[in-house]
């Protein structure tokens, strides 16, 4: 009788430091983090092409002579305001909405679109739309190569990576007049990926030295952060880079590690250990 007592006692204090620390995590890294990316920025790049940073993954507004493009959805009540900034600047003009990938924070907002042409990579399934985002609305265009948008004023480039990266099937969005590249998660600004599922450690460097030499982009618009020049682009490359070295070299991995001390992460599953952990496997 004892023993039960004694195992109840311990399994009730283990409970106990469990939630304790789940409280603490979400009090210090995973509300902050929440809040954080609530928070929406409008950049007007001109007079056709708004940027809205933040709540959820970095979105695109682009008003054509005969259709808006808008790229990636947002979540919650930042897809709410983009879909009406949209739809406002519309003038009754089709939308056109391109999703980079299929997570949530880049695609909470495609219900809101229905009737409207949504595009996204093909390599995903249906099946694998529908389990990641619930009920929000399937694409109707899946690109497995890519598609060219003409019109008046910029040519766009729909492009699917060929490889598995950040998910199966990336998308990523270049105009060309403008010299604009989105880039979906395949780059953050000064935060560190979170990779999980089916994204590649390896496939990510793949992919970066393809669209390095794809498309001459002077502005990158990245899954998360600041827009900002080729820089931006440029430094998330060589962060892959320094941590696919502290995998193979750990006498280097602090030292490595130090040089992006000021990113946003999150410790386990957003951390730069994490995606070194993604490199050994």
């Amino acid at each position: 009788m004892k023993l039960v007592k004694t195992i109840l006692k311990i399994s009730a204090a283990c409970i106990v430091l469990f939630l304790l620390g789940g409280f603490v995590y979400y009090s210090q890294y995973i509300k902050p983090f929440k809040e954080q990316m609530s928070k929406t920025m409008l950049v007007n790049f001109d007079m056709n092409l708004m940027v809205v940073q933040g709540g959820g993954g970095n979105s695109g507004i682009l008003l054509l002579d005969s259709m808006v493009l808008v790229i990636d959805s947002k979540m919650y009540e930042a897809a709410k305001e983009l879909y009406a900034t949209a739809k406002k600047i519309s003038d009754n003009k089709p939308i056109v909405l391109v999703n980079t990938h299929y997570h949530p924070d880049h695609v909470g907002g495609n219900d809101l679109y229905s009737g409207q042409t949504i595009i996204a990579g093909g390599n995903y399934s249906p099946q694998q739309w529908k389990n990641e985002t619930g009920s929000a609305n399937l694409p109707t265009i899946w690109v497995k190569d890519s598609m060219v948008i003409e019109t008046k004023s910029e040519k766009i480039s729909i492009l699917n990576i060929p490889n598995a990266a950040h998910t199966e099937s990336d998308i990523v969005v270049y105009l060309h007049n403008k010299k604009v590249l989105f880039t979906g998660d395949l780059v953050l600004n000064k935060q560190v990926p979170m990779i999980m599922g089916a994204g590649n450690a390896p496939g990510y460097l793949t992919a970066l030295d393809y669209l390095r030499h794809r498309y001459p982009f002077s502005t990158v618009v990245p899954g998360h952060g600041n827009m900002g020049s080729r820089k931006v682009f440029d430094t998330f490359s060589q962060y892959m880079l320094d941590m696919k070295e502290a995998a193979e070299h750990p006498e280097k991995k602090d030292e490595l590690i130090s040089k992006y001390s000021d990113w946003t992460h999150l410790p386990f599953f957003m951390s730069h250990n994490a995606t070194i952990r993604k490199f050994k496997l």
